[in-house]
């Protein structure tokens, strides 16, 4: 499976092997480990996770040389930190794995849970699954949203979704929109979910 097959819940906040000459070639190991590995790498065991300045990333936790279905392991230093982001990996192979291998590197996703701190009321949003293809394929956080209203044009904006409550999610508008609909970039909104001609939107309907 490539990485651009999956769908962001499938990755986020998981254990993934991403494999194949593509991701070994693209990282240079000096970056991953602190001293040569004379072994040849057949990928790197990651953990997933959402920063909002670069989105979707795979922290690099080891190398991994594979034999058949076994993975042998080779930790990464604690002392280097290496994450690539999906958008430079879209055609790489990825594998998730058993939970069990996140227990060696418990330390490791505990500081990086901690630098991108864990948000209760945005993770809520992360699993509103109607919305999921309105997401942004590398910033799962961003979705499509229609301002409309009577005397404009419907116009699309991208807008990062904050919390939701029943059926209003709010979110911040990342852009200017080409019409005055008396939002601007930064603004925070609340818009719904809608069926619209058997096809899922998100709305703002502004007077």
């Amino acid at each position: 499976m490539k990485v651009y097959e999956t769908n962001f819940r499938e990755t986020y906040r998981r254990i993934c092997l991403l494999s194949g000459a593509e991701i070994v070639n693209k990282i240079n190991l000096r970056e991953v480990f602190d001293y040569p590995v004379e072994e040849k790498m057949d990928g790197f065991i990651t953990y997933c996770y959402i920063d909002d300045e670069t989105g979707l990333n795979f922290k690099i936790l080891a190398g991994a040389q594979i034999d058949g279905d076994k993975i042998k392991v080779f930790p990464a230093s604690y002392k280097k930190s290496v994450a690539v982001r999906r958008a430079e990996i879209e055609d790489t192979e990825i594998t998730i794995l058993a939970e069990r291998y996140a227990a060696a590197f418990r330390d490791k996703i505990k500081v990086l849970e901690d630098t991108f701190a864990f948000d209760a009321a945005k993770e809520k949003t992360r699993y509103i699954k109607t919305i999921d293809s309105l997401r942004h394929p590398n910033f799962p956080d961003d979705i499509a949203v229609y301002f409309h209203g009577e005397n404009f044009q419907p116009e699309l904006a991208w807008v990062r979704c904050v919390e939701v409550e029943g059926n209003l999610i709010t979110g911040v508008l990342l852009h200017e929109l080409q019409q005055p609909f008396e939002v601007h970039t930064g603004d925070k909104i609340n818009f719904g979910v809608a069926d619209f001609n058997n096809e899922i939107i998100c709305a703002v309907i502004k007077d």
